[in-house]
C-alpha cells in the first residue's frame, strides 16, 4: 500500500504511513554524491549556463568534512507597556570550513586558487582540469597575476602556504553540487567573492595522515538550477 503524505492532522496515522510520500532509499543524498569544487570570483564568469557551467570548475578532491554556516542578523525590539517584542531583520553572514587530507599534489589553498595563474602558480596545477578550450588552454585559469606584483609570495610548487600573501587578499568562488544514490540531480549553490580567513594544518606523531583545513567567509550565496531533476 503507497504511503498517504501527512499534510493535516486528521492524515497522521503513525502506526501506519510515514510522514514522507514514496520516499526511498536511493533518494537520500550524502557525502558520496556530493561535490564541491573551486572556482572563478563570480558564477558569471564561468562560460555557459547550468550544467555547462558545471564543466567549469575544479573539484576539490580528498575533502573530509564541508561545513556551512549562515546567520542573519536580527535585532530585537521591546516596547514600555507590553511583554511583546519586534524584530528588525539584518544582513545575512556566511562561512565555510574544508578540512582535507594533505598529499603530494596541490594542496588545499592551491586548489582553492585554481583561477588564478602567473610564473609562480602554474606548474602547482599543471592541467587538472578537463574543461579545455579548442588550443588545449584552460579556461579556469583565466587571470594572470604576473599583471600584479606579488609582495609575498604564498609559495612553490603545489603547496601554497603563506596567507599573509597578497594572493589572498582577492577573491575566489565555491561550487557545492547534490545527486542521489540514483545520481538524480537535487541541486547546487554556487559561493561567491569567498575570502579565507584562516588556514589550519594539524600533524599528530599517532597519526598516518596530515590533516590541511581553511575557514572561508564568503559574499552571496547564488542557487544553480545544474539541468533536469526526477519527476
Amino acid at each position: 500500500m503507497a504511503d498517504v503524505v501527512t499534510t493535516k492532522f486528521s492524515d497522521w496515522k503513525f502506526y501506519k504511513y510515514h510522514i514522507m510520500e514514496n520516499t526511498k532509499g536511493g533518494q537520500y543524498i550524502n557525502a558520496e554524491s556530493t561535490l564541491v569544487a573551486a572556482g572563478p570570483p563570480q558564477l558569471s564568469d564561468s562560460a555557459g549556463s547550468g550544467s555547462a557551467q558545471a564543466d567549469m570548475i575544479l573539484p576539490v578532491g580528498l575533502l573530509e568534512t564541508f561545513g556551512l554556516q549562515q546567520s542573519r542578523q536580527l535585532q530585537r525590539i521591546f516596547e514600555i507597556g507590553s511583554s511583546r517584542s519586534y524584530f528588525v531583520p539584518g544582513r545575512t553572514i556566511g562561512s565555510v570550513s574544508l578540512g582535507r587530507t594533505f598529499y603530494y599534489g596541490p594542496s588545499l589553498l592551491r586548489v582553492l586558487y585554481a583561477y588564478w595563474h602567473g610564473s609562480v602558480l602554474d606548474d602547482a596545477m599543471g592541467a587538472p582540469n578537463s574543461a579545455s578550450t579548442s588550443d588545449g588552454s584552460n579556461p579556469l585559469l583565466a587571470f594572470d597575476i604576473n599583471t600584479r606584483v606579488l609582495q609575498r609570495n604564498p609559495g612553490y610548487g603545489h603547496l601554497l602556504i603563506d596567507l599573509a600573501s597578497d594572493l589572498f587578499a582577492l577573491p575566489t568562488g565555491m561550487a557545492v553540487y547534490f545527486k542521489d544514490a540514483f545520481s538524480d540531480t537535487y541541486g547546487g549553490f554556487y559561493l561567491e567573492y569567498c575570502y579565507v580567513q584562516g588556514h589550519q594544518m594539524t600533524i599528530s606523531s599517532g597519526s598516518v595522515l596530515i590533516m590541511e583545513g581553511v575557514s572561508i567567509q564568503y559574499d552571496l550565496l547564488v542557487p544553480i538550477d545544474i539541468g533536469p531533476r526526477k519527476a
